[in-house]
């Protein structure tokens, strides 16, 4: 928090509203047991989402692969998602606008969920399912090839570009339990982040909430994952990994006049 605060960077933070102790009590957040994420939202640079009920796998998606919520019936995923808003609602003193599924999985009765509830925008993995208006800001790189990413979308800044970074507390070095047997090691530690913002800042990108992200496609700017764009895979396969803020034609005009360029 303070390297993102001394930086001047904003960061969303997905914060589970229920804990589970071994025999199964839940534990919910308060400004008691997280007051570092309470005063780091008070002081405006961070963002806080809700990480779905309580990281409890419930059902199963479409894929097979586990899930808090895809799968189960909507009336209780509507009463999960309802009771976790209330819970960080009370936590943090403001409703909440964003939400991230565990394990990224969801289904179509969770976006009608959020919708209804009011929420401003759903952040999981890159592959997206869509169901009415509810705008979608999906990650599209993590902390292992988030500098490759943004030079590569640098070069097709005709496309207005939106790089969204993953990461969790364990990829980091300092983290204070070591990666279990079947986990990967730690990518990084807290000195390379604090250069990695710095990079960052010298390269001009600007660092923005997902919130204000999805904002913009309620502005008339379209925000769409690479992969949804109608394009031949030849064209498709040479961009980055990136969210493009561009319209159709806009974006078109700047894959195909950045493809020649690279001819």
């Amino acid at each position: 928090m303070e390297i993102f605060a001394a930086q001047g960077a904003s960061v969303c933070v997905a914060a589970v509203p229920f804990a589970r102790r071994p025999d199964g009590e839940p534990v919910p957040l308060s400004p008691r047991n997280a007051t570092h994420l309470v005063d780091a939202a008070r002081a405006g640079f961070v963002e806080i989402a809700q990480h779905g009920h309580s990281h409890v796998q419930r059902g199963v998606d479409a894929k097979g692969k586990r899930s808090e919520f895809a799968g189960v019936p909507y009336e209780e995923q509507a009463r999960l998602i309802a009771e976790g808003a209330r819970q960080l609602g009370a936590t943090f003193g403001s409703p909440m606008t964003g939400f991230v599924p565990p394990w990224n999985t969801y289904d179509h009765a969770t976006v009608h969920a959020l919708t209804k509830a009011g929420f401003a925008f759903l952040s999981a993995g890159d592959e997206v399912i869509r169901s009415g208006a509810l705008p979608m800001v999906p990650r599209t790189c993590t902390l292992r090839n988030v500098r490759d990413a943004l030079d590569r979308a640098l070069q097709f800044q005709a496309l207005a570009p939106v790089v969204v970074v993953v990461f969790h507390a364990d990829e980091f070095r300092e983290f204070k339990l070591p990666p279990a047997a079947d986990e990967p090691p730690p990518v990084t530690d807290l000195a390379e982040l604090r250069a990695l913002l710095r990079w960052i800042r010298m390269k001009s990108v600007r660092i923005e909430k997902l919130g204000a992200v999805a904002d913009s496609t309620r502005r008339g700017e379209p925000l769409q994952n690479v992969s949804e764009l109608k394009l031949p895979w030849r064209i498709k396969k040479r961009l980055p990994p990136t969210l493009i803020r561009a319209g159709h034609w806009s974006a078109l005009r700047g894959v195909i006049w950045r493809a020649l360029r690279s001819y």
